[in-house]
């Protein structure tokens, strides 16, 4: 059975055909999902999934380069496939999330980010998107629930919260302030 990293190494091996730009920029938009905000949060500390099909890869990895040509509506018809193939993997659920996010569809975002976070609880960044696509709505509530999550899985996300635009209407809410004061009292206890 191949590794992850055998499987991104030979997609990454079949892009060679294609000009280094577009190879560059797929990994450039790997690595944006991966890492974004001032520290990394973790997509998951769940290693006990089983490895998706390799046609439910083979529609991600469609679905990726789809998004970074630019060609979003491609890019979710093959998540969607993915999703279709194999339902309990939650990689094709949290990119749909951020191709929607990024188009402004904060409904469909939020959907696919809550299935993500259904599929795997530890799925710190998941959890993230959900607080910042909630504070966009002014759903107060939940976006601080998600953050909670959130924070729960990786503190890192506090300090990436503090500073995210996104929570500039909530920032100075005494349930952000708790939020905070909680998870700054939890990590002096560690």
């Amino acid at each position: 059975m191949e590794t992850w990293e055998g499987k991104i190494m030979l997609f990454l091996y079949r892009l060679d055909k294609l000009r280094s730009e577009v190879l560059l920029s797929v990994i450039g938009l790997i690595l944006c999902l991966t890492a974004c905000g001032p520290k990394p949060i973790p997509y998951s500390q769940n290693t006990e999934g089983s490895e998706p099909s390799e046609v439910a890869v083979a529609h991600y990895n469609w679905g990726m380069a789809y998004a970074d040509q630019g060609n979003l509506a491609q890019a979710i018809t093959e998540l969607t496939l993915a999703i279709r193939n194999e339902p309990g993997w939650v990689m094709p659920f949290f990119t749909l999330g951020v191709i929607y996010g990024n188009q402004g569809e904060l409904d469909r975002a939020i959907q696919a980010w809550e299935r993500a976070t259904q599929l795997d609880a530890d799925f710190a960044k998941a959890h993230y998107n959900l607080a910042v696509a909630y504070s966009h709505k002014a759903e107060k509530t939940l976006s601080i629930a998600a953050l909670r999550e959130a924070i729960r899985v990786d503190e890192a996300a506090l300090a990436a919260a503090k500073t995210e635009p996104a929570f500039d209407l909530i920032r100075n809410t005494p349930e952000f302030q708790e939020l905070e004061r909680s998870a700054e009292e939890k990590d002096s206890q560690d």
